[in-house]
């Protein structure tokens, strides 16, 4: 079996895949880098974990090859091809500067004929993994060719999330948390349409307006320190740092900050998302609305979530926040997977299926979310 890795993004979400199968000694295991504009720093992972890396391009075929972007899956020799989303379902559409090849719209990206066909109008997936039924809609108005293709699984990403939900206060002390502080979190995607793109004076407005007894915490899209480098972050964040922020470092995992969290200042991105839907209040701290589909989950989350408002106290705003965090996660929870708790189990056999091989008896499950490091001097 062959792990595509694209970008440390795709890593993060292999790594809610991989441990579903890794430990069967019938399956060999390798990764690969696939060529990718955001792929800095792919490599120095996989060293890191010690695993066993096929060279690019990849020359001899798998059994199954396994990836999360869909860029040139379709260049893999292999006899079966899965792909599982990145993100809280399918809610961004392609940019901008693709409506000249996209026929002048704006399709929702992951879910497209230009994403999941080859040259010759095929599918090129056996799998796509879907997070919730209502995915198919998009599908089929978009890329009806590959609806067969499509399984709705739930998603690993929020069923690790909630499954901290137990261990909050060994997250929090281990982030340096007391006893009656509250925790902002604020998480950032990338680009010029996110928090850090477009608000970037939150960060440094937040420790400046809050109370005392809160402390504020970030966290930055995987992208942003490949695209930019984990030095120059370091040094363009030093002024939100000196404010009083505290930063996860690169290549982090942020579940066990989001679970520390009693409200997430967020934008479009995944992490809002989440946050919402294990129950914790989401201010918007940006939130740009042509960059989101329609009818999403995302943009259902942006209907009831309150945004930052400028003559506002921060304060007041936060405060309100937590207040209205319950309905948040009502309306979101149900949207983002179509039930908790059984994307193991779900995954571990569509993953044996495509293998021909019978699933263990023993059941589908992770290791803990690790604590998060913070940037130090």
């Amino acid at each position: 079996m062959l792990v595509a890795a694209h970008t440390l993004t795709s890593l993060a979400r292999l790594e809610d895949i991989v441990p579903l199968f890794e430990s069967d000694p019938r399956i060999q295991v390798r990764y690969t880098q696939v060529p990718d504009a955001l792929g800095n720093d792919v490599d120095q992972w996989l060293r890191q974990r010690r695993v066993s890396v096929v060279p690019w391009p990849v020359e001899r075929r798998f059994d199954l090859v396994i990836g999360v972007s869909l860029h040139r899956l379709g260049d893999i020799p292999a006899n079966r091809k899965m792909a599982v989303p990145h993100g809280a379902g399918f809610t961004k559409l392609w940019p901008e500067w693709s409506r000249p090849m996209m026929g002048g719209t704006r399709p929702v990206y992951g879910l497209d004929r230009r994403s999941l066909l080859d040259g010759r109008g095929r599918p090129v997936l056996d799998a796509l993994v879907l997070p919730h039924a209502e995915h198919l809609t998009t599908l089929r108005r978009q890329c009806p060719e590959a609806e067969r293709t499509a399984v709705v699984a739930g998603d690993p990403c929020l069923d690790r999330l909630v499954g901290c939900a137990g261990e909050r206060e060994r997250y929090r002390a281990a982030l340096g948390v007391r006893g009656g502080q509250v925790l902002v979190v604020v998480a950032s995607t990338w680009g010029p349409h996110s928090l850090l793109g477009a608000r970037r004076d939150l960060l440094t407005r937040l420790p400046a307006e809050l109370p005392g007894d809160h402390r504020v915490i970030a966290t930055a899209h995987p992208a942003v320190w490949s695209a930019h480098g984990v030095r120059q972050v370091h040094q363009a964040l030093r002024d939100v740092r000196a404010a009083g922020v505290d930063l996860v470092d690169a290549g982090e995992d942020w579940r066990g900050l989001v679970t520390a969290a009693d409200v997430v200042v967020g934008d479009h991105g995944s992490v809002t998302a989440y946050a919402a839907a294990a129950g914790i209040p989401v201010l918007f701290g940006h939130f740009p609305d042509g960059e989101v589909a329609e009818g999403s989950v995302m943009a259902a989350l942006a209907g009831c979530g309150p945004r930052v408002r400028d003559g506002v106290s921060l304060s007041e705003q936060v405060r309100a926040a937590r207040e209205a965090g319950a309905e948040q996660g009502r309306i979101v929870r149900g949207r983002v997977a179509a039930r908790l708790g059984v994307s193991g189990e779900a995954l571990r056999e569509v993953v044996y299926r495509l293998l021909g091989l019978a699933e263990p008896d023993e059941a589908a499950g992770w290791p803990a979310v690790d604590v998060p490091s913070l940037v130090r001097d």
